[in-house]
């Protein structure tokens, strides 16, 4: 049993990276330019499926790691694998244009498994933020004549975490994530002149690689409210941090053709390494759910994030505080074993708003979606596939912006499996 849930687990690990490597080159998006890029809110299927319910969210099979206190959950003698992949299918639009991408990519990869009855442990591998645009600005000088400016980034951000999470009674459990934060952000600048053959182009290239260690934290507490019904009402918190990171910039003359090729004319600026930081926002979130045995949650989130406080090699950037609000809800009609399979899957739908990190030309970017998902239980074990969906709509046309409108997908398997019973044999 413990042979087939590694190799099953390997298997899950094996596509689920290839995936992403083979994907994270297609990421589209005109709003990474901004900060870290597009965040990838790390959300599992399930809280997904709940417009993204997490904070009070619990349960024995499935890791929750936006809440390490929610590691507790686990079965004292049982290992949790767990993994996903995400889609989303955006439409861009104008006044004017529009514009369709389509990204798909590594979403998770944990696993969790107690020390003792009371500290549970879980590792993994998520994405924190995706950077993927092209975006063109052409203006007019009555020296010069057009200018051309165009904008290319590609990248992302990726965190490798370790945490756990410690029942300090049969109500109360705290929790804490140790997360090694890394990646790489490639931003160009090009500034053409294309009425003009005595001009040389401009081009600046900046290359930044982070790596650096950051906490978040959790807490979880349980009130029964009667024989059926419990109340769970959680919190998270992530301290502002300082992640280190190295800046290379390239400043040169280019002579750009048409297709794109470059031929270099002189090297203005090299400085291959600028030590510098990233200053991350703290972030502080809190949830009510409401249980049913095993067959009916419900609740709420809030989370606020400040982004005011961001500054990359010391600049600001065109960066609100956030914050997130969702509602959700799951439903398991019957979970008894004898039941037809329809009334043992996991129904789920939920709402959320945010006012996002976004502010531009004096506008601070929301966010509105409605969210479905299903948990489908694997026969004969407590193993599950899960599916989360989301339609949803970010940003705006008004004051020369532009407005996503999109599509999320996510689907996850989350592998229950046993392994520190002492079997008996006759």
């Amino acid at each position: 049993m413990r042979r087939r849930a590694v190799h099953s687990w390997l298997l899950v690990v094996a596509i689920f990276a290839s995936l992403g490597a083979y994907s994270q080159a297609d990421y589209w998006s005109p709003y990474s330019r901004f900060g870290i890029g597009d965040l990838s809110q790390n959300i599992h299927p399930q809280q997904l499926g709940m417009g993204g319910l997490s904070v009070a969210l619990r349960e024995s099979n499935l890791i929750n790691y936006r809440n390490p206190a929610a590691y507790t959950a686990y079965d004292s003698m049982s290992f949790v694998f767990d993994g996903s992949v995400r889609e989303r299918i955006s439409n861009w639009e104008t006044l004017n244009k529009t514009h369709q991408s389509e990204f798909s990519s590594l979403g998770h990869i944990a696993m969790g498994f107690p020390v003792t009855q009371w500290l549970k442990v879980t590792t993994g591998l998520r994405p924190v933020s995706d950077v993927g645009y092209e975006i063109s600005d052409l203006r007019t000088d009555p020296d010069l004549g057009s200018i051309e400016y165009l904008y290319q980034g590609e990248g992302g951000i990726s965190d490798f975490f370790i945490g756990a999470g410690l029942k300090i009674s049969e109500r109360l459990s705290v929790g804490a994530n140790a997360s090694y934060v890394w990646g790489d952000i490639d931003l160009q600048k090009f500034t053409t002149f294309p009425d003009s053959i005595y001009y040389w182009s401009a081009k600046v290239s900046n290359r930044r690689q982070i790596s650096d260690i950051r906490f978040s934290y959790g807490l979880q507490y349980i009130q029964p409210l009667n024989e059926n019904w419990r109340a769970i009402f959680g919190a998270t918190y992530s301290n502002a941090t300082d992640l280190s990171a190295t800046e290379q910039m390239i400043s040169t003359q280019v002579l750009r053709s048409g297709t794109g090729i470059e031929s270099v004319n002189d090297t203005i600026i090299n400085d291959p390494n600028n030590k510098g930081q990233f200053s991350m926002p703290s972030s502080f979130g809190t949830g009510l759910m409401i249980e049913k045995n095993n067959n009916l949650r419900f609740g709420i989130d809030y989370r606020w994030d400040q982004w005011e406080d961001f500054r990359a090699f010391g600049a600001s950037d065109s960066l609100k505080n956030s914050n997130y609000l969702a509602v959700g809800a799951e439903i398991l009609p019957n979970h008894n074993v004898l039941s037809s399979y329809l009334k043992k899957i996991k129904y789920r739908f939920g709402f959320h708003y945010a006012n996002t990190n976004l502010q531009l030309n004096n506008t601070q970017l929301s966010e509105i979606g409605i969210a479905f998902g299903l948990g489908l239980p694997i026969k004969s074990s407590g193993s599950s596939i899960n599916i989360g969906a989301e339609i949803g709509r970010r940003g705006t046309t008004d004051n020369d912006l532009i407005k996503e409108n999109y599509v999320k997908f996510t689907l996850g398997i989350s592998i229950f499996e046993r392994w520190f019973i002492k079997r008996k044999y006759q």
